[in-house]
């Protein structure tokens, strides 16, 4: 059984049932609005309490600035690393949008010259449902309404 991903902790109850039995879909409330949750946070708690025990039984030389100097330096390599990506991928993206861009301007002026397509019924759970699309490089090139996607196959 497949939920969509980010909705998936706000579904009721009623929501559930309509793709599985009354006790699963309670279940599937239970585990993601409150044993999820608390799975997280313990956890979290387990961490803090177990960095404070060490801090807490640690000698002064393991607790000194040297000893965290390398790590700093390590955080802060990779998080100039992971920020130039993102810079670089975003400059990626728009130059190719771009080219996209003018690419879909000259596939309007065809499709305009078509003739229209008849309207397919839409039903109210339909404008939820997304279909991707995916370039050669594996990323989501652009998304479309179920919907359109009916209108684009018929």
């Amino acid at each position: 059984m497949t939920f969509p991903i980010i909705d998936v902790s706000k579904q009721s109850v009623a929501e559930f049932e309509s793709q599985c039995t009354r006790s699963r879909a309670w279940q599937f409330v239970a585990w993601y609005r409150v044993v999820r949750p608390l799975l997280v946070f313990g956890i979290w708690f387990l961490a803090v309490r177990y960095i404070r025990w060490c801090l807490e039984h640690a000698t002064p030389e393991e607790v000194s600035l040297e000893a965290f100097v390398p790590i700093i330096i390590g955080v802060a390599a990779v998080s100039a690393t992971l920020i130039v990506w993102t810079i670089a991928r975003q400059i990626d993206l728009f130059h190719s949008g771009r080219l996209r861009r003018m690419n879909d301007g000259a596939r309007a002026a065809d499709e305009a010259a078509a003739p229209p397509q008849a309207e397919l019924p839409v039903t109210a759970a339909a404008g939820r449902c997304l279909v991707a699309y995916h370039d050669d490089d594996g990323m989501i090139s652009h998304v479309v309404s179920m919907p359109e996607y009916a209108r684009q196959t018929a």
